[in-house]
């Protein structure tokens, strides 16, 4: 099945997007002394399709209306914003789950408060047209970037197959070369995330096989908070999560207002953003209780994706040590503390009709 968007215009907007040739560049965080409590809260936010929806929380004025001081620090690349959260220069950072691991494994000192969205169609795997299902890739090649979380889920897809890695072939290449890999027929298959997914998918002979819509909750993005900052601005902390939210009820009612505001940031049209949303399902309130309270052992529970993940990249030898306790990551009291209020949060849809 293939992405309904034109190549050019997916290539230009993902790329944007997420290989950070887009957005404003303010720049990574200045190193900072020991802050005052009238010093804004710097959060650190990069080029993911779900955290762009910070900056509507920002148009809407819901940090001042909830009396809260908060800087959006821009990082053109990710990796820069973890590095400069684990070394203290923002308060707290906007990371996919499976980059909280190594830290907490680590000793820095932080947890979880909230989740902005589950990935759902942002990965997948991409065939040759004639391998037409996932047990059809058993013997074939198959290419991802091995350690990943898209080797993470590739892993998953096999398994919901009756599959796993010993009965495929797997060729290790970056996410960037395995779309155009899968696309010149170099590989059977690629497990790839966007932009390459949406290239490799609308290019050439090929067709998608599976996306991160069907492993629900497998890959959640989260604003992660220093420990420091929540000892000792707890306060401020439980208003940034409720201006979130706030900004979240606005975008439902307002979408055309809401990505005006993240498109600004992106320097893309408002019809672009709206295509890049497609990929992730946003949460509410209700969804980050569900997913912190409700024990499951399946994806839908974060402790469970938490000890999952750990597992997987110890495998990968990309962490030293097991995660002992997946719980100590997450603290869900700021959540809580809004939920009985907000059990019927209206979620904007980011579905593209």
């Amino acid at each position: 099945m293939k992405k309904v968007m034109s190549v050019l215009t997916a290539m230009y907007l993902l790329l944007l997007l997420l290989s950070g040739c887009g957005g404003k560049d303010s720049g990574p965080a200045e190193n900072s002394s020991e802050k005052s409590s009238d010093q804004a809260i710097k959060i650190g936010v990069s080029a993911f399709p779900g955290w762009y929806t910070w900056y509507a929380v920002q148009g809407f004025g819901a940090f001042e209306k909830n009396d809260v001081d908060v800087e959006l620090v821009w990082f053109n690349t990710y990796s820069d914003s973890l590095q400069a959260f684990n070394s203290g220069q923002i308060d707290a950072v906007c990371a996919a789950l499976s980059d909280t691991i190594s830290p907490a494994i680590n000793g820095v000192d932080f947890k979880v408060v909230l989740i902005n969205d589950n990935s759902a169609g942002a990965d997948g795997i991409v065939a040759q047209s004639s391998i037409k299902s996932l047990k059809e890739l058993k013997g074939k090649t198959v290419a991802t970037e091995v350690g990943t979380i898209e080797h993470f889920f590739l892993l998953n897809a096999l398994e919901a197959a009756g599959l796993s890695e010993k009965d495929i072939q797997l060729t290790n290449m970056t996410v960037e070369n395995a779309g155009p890999a899968v696309i010149s027929g170099q590989v059977d298959a690629a497990s790839l995330w966007e932009p390459s997914l949406s290239y490799a998918a609308s290019e050439g002979d090929t067709n998608l096989l599976f996306d991160s819509s069907e492993i629900p909750g497998l890959i959640p993005d989260t604003l992660m908070v220093s420990g420091k900052v929540l000892k000792n601005r707890s306060a401020e902390v439980q208003k940034i999560v409720k201006a979130y939210f706030d900004g979240m009820q606005v975008y439902a009612e307002k979408p055309d207002e809401a990505l005006g505001y993240m498109a600004k940031q992106a320097d893309i049209s408002t019809e672009e953003m709206k295509t890049a949303m497609a990929g992730a399902r946003l949460f509410s309130i209700a969804d980050n209780h569900a997913a912190f309270h409700e024990q499951a052992e399946d994806y839908s529970y974060l402790p469970y994706t938490a000890k999952e993940t750990a597992k997987f990249l110890l495998d990968q030898k990309m962490v030293s040590e097991e995660l002992k306790d997946p719980e100590s990551i997450f603290d869900s009291s700021y959540i809580d503390k809004l939920y009985e209020d907000a059990v019927d949060m209206k979620v904007p849809d980011t579905q593209v009709e």
